[in-house]
């Protein structure tokens, strides 16, 4: 059943077995499972159907004055299916090593192991719409051959990972009918929780306090909730939940909002291959299943133990587009269109990462470079928009072999959970009273030579194996000036531990000290790998619905 909260009177009081507060990837997956299950569900969304400025607006907040990090309005959505409706659907598994305890990276380890998640994983899957659990090129692709280790072996670098794309899954799109039509679940929009209140004596929640205009207040109250309204705006309900002599739900210890993460991500190096490279091993392919892939060059989990280094991925990517000297018109287009979106705000990546082609002077010789290349431009164009716009499955992003055989290097690397890195309330409120959040948020000259050093070892082998050479300046100095602040994949701010001490929830995702709320986000993740969190988090959230199932049983 789908309500618009405002047509609520004022003081209306909704009752549930389950409060589910964000209708993003894990709010839905989590209310979806328990309704299914015949649960009785409040689910609230703060947004309306679509994109709305009032509503955006909520998520402003304040941003440290040397802090790279995107704008905190930007990198979410106030909406039904949450940022969900801009995501790009990139997903691959943790690997082993990022449940592990490891000595080189502080505060990490978490109280489950991945074989713990494998199970939910697998049902992820289905939710995301993935196709097969299978992440090897070996199983998953045709035999198009391998991407640099032609039969030759490396203890250093594995060629065999894959990233997978969801067609991208729109999570309120793909599950409005089934909400619409549910008699064990209602689906509020227009429900803005601003605080959560503690039944007397503290401990357990007792109810939610919803406005659905500034100064107009709905209640719910529910035997369980979970928080599910992403990483940044989870920790902020727990903190603003406090007041001035409590501290805010959960975080007793000081640990909500801290040891924040997100996923450095970036271009680097020139690597010129000594033989032609097939075009397989520079773009997306699709498995047998018919599911959109891109293969990885993988630091190896004992050469990272062995150096000390965070996990890190990477991908052969084309040359600058910005520099027409590539002589690529594809990849002049593709600047020139970046360029106008950026000078224009068209999207929300122009106003963030891609804002960079803004600046972008050389258009006369992008303009050469296409008027060189019409034919191949206007073949490309036709298949994009098929691959695109046309297809059930959309090809993931723009990419091109390029010119020759100079490409770059993309990487994926985990940042480490330090705890200084965090968000915290400010003074400033948004239109229902709620303080904004600050953010600060850094990432360290360590991380950054972990990356570095995880290239000096891709680098070493490609040389190694004769596949190429890697030219132009020290990857160190190009990754000092490298901005790193992409905030979509928000990470470690209320994390998971078996000690209250150490993390702000327990193994089954229960904040240690409210013994009936439950947080359904990346937020929970002790550490984040190099691979993008909604798969996980998708996991985690069928992981915990199952244990609210299973608590609720005689």
């Amino acid at each position: 059943m789908l309500i618009d909260a405002r047509t609520l009177p004022a003081g209306t009081l909704v009752e549930a077995d389950v409060c589910v507060i964000g209708t993003g990837a894990a709010g839905t997956s989590a209310a979806h499972a328990l309704q299914h299950a015949g649960r009785d569900v409040v689910l609230l969304e703060g947004g309306g159907l679509r994109f709305e400025r009032a509503a955006q607006d909520t998520y402003r907040g304040v941003l440290d004055a040397n802090s790279q990090h995107d704008a905190l309005e930007l990198v979410r959505q106030k909406r039904l299916g949450g940022t969900t409706t801009q995501w790009g659907g990139r997903c691959a598994p943790l690997d082993e090593l990022d449940f592990e305890r490891r000595p080189h990276v502080e505060h990490s380890g978490w109280p489950i192991s991945r074989d713990d998640l494998l199970p939910h994983y697998r049902r992820a899957h289905e939710y995301c719409r993935l196709g097969a659990f299978e992440y090897d090129q070996r199983q998953a692709l045709p035999a198009t051959g391998p991407l640099v280790l032609d039969g030759a072996t490396s203890e250093q670098i594995s060629d065999t990972k894959l990233w997978r794309w969801s067609p991208p899954v729109d999570f309120w799109r793909a599950y409005r009918r089934q909400f619409a039509a549910s008699q064990s679940l209602r689906l509020l929009h227009h429900a803005n929780v601003t605080r959560l209140v503690r039944a007397e004596g503290g401990g357990a929640v007792e109810r939610a306090v919803v406005a659905t205009a500034p100064g107009r207040h709905l209640t719910v109250r529910a035997r369980v909730f979970v928080l599910a309204a992403g990483g940044l705006e989870t920790a902020r309900l727990l903190l603003a939940s406090g007041d001035a002599t409590t501290a805010g739900i959960g975080d007793e210890h000081g640990l909500v909002g801290r040891h924040y993460m997100i996923h450095p991500v970036a271009e680097i190096g020139r690597v010129r291959f000594v033989t032609p490279v097939p075009a397989h091993a520079r773009g997306y392919e699709r498995t047998r299943d018919g599911v959109w892939s891109r293969r990885m060059l993988w630091v190896t989990p004992g050469t990272q133990r062995e150096l000390g280094l965070r996990n890190t991925a990477f991908a052969f990517w084309f040359p600058d587009p910005a520099d027409p000297a590539h002589g690529d018109p594809l990849l002049s287009a593709f600047s020139l269109v970046r360029m106008t979106m950026a000078r224009t705000g068209l999207d929300w990546k122009s106003q963030g990462v891609h804002r960079r082609y803004g600046a972008n002077a050389a258009v006369g010789g992008h303009v050469a470079n296409v008027a060189r290349g019409l034919p191949q431009v206007a073949r490309f164009a036709r298949r994009w928009a098929a691959d695109r716009w046309l297809s059930e499955r959309e090809v993931p992003s723009f990419m091109t072999a390029g010119s020759g055989g100079h490409v770059r290097l993309r990487f994926d690397a985990e940042q480490s959970p330090e705890p200084q890195n965090r968000a915290v309330l400010t003074r400033q409120t948004d239109a229902f009273g709620v303080p904004r959040l600050a953010v600060r948020h850094r990432v360290s000259a360590t991380d950054r030579d972990s990356i570095a050093r995880a290239f000096a070892v891709v680098r070493a082998e490609l040389v190694r194996l004769g596949a190429a050479q890697v030219e132009g300046p020290p990857v160190d100095d190009e990754l000092a000036d490298l901005r790193l602040g992409d905030g979509t994949h928000q990470m470690g701010l209320t994390r998971m531990a078996d000690s209250p001490r150490r993390g702000v929830v327990d193994r089954d995702c229960r904040i240690h000290s409210a013994p009936n709320v439950y947080v359904a986000s990346s937020a929970v993740f002790p550490t984040g790998g190099c691979v993008g969190p909604t798969l996980t988090t998708v996991a985690l959230a069928l992981r915990l619905s199952d244990h609210i199932l299973a608590q609720a049983r005689p």
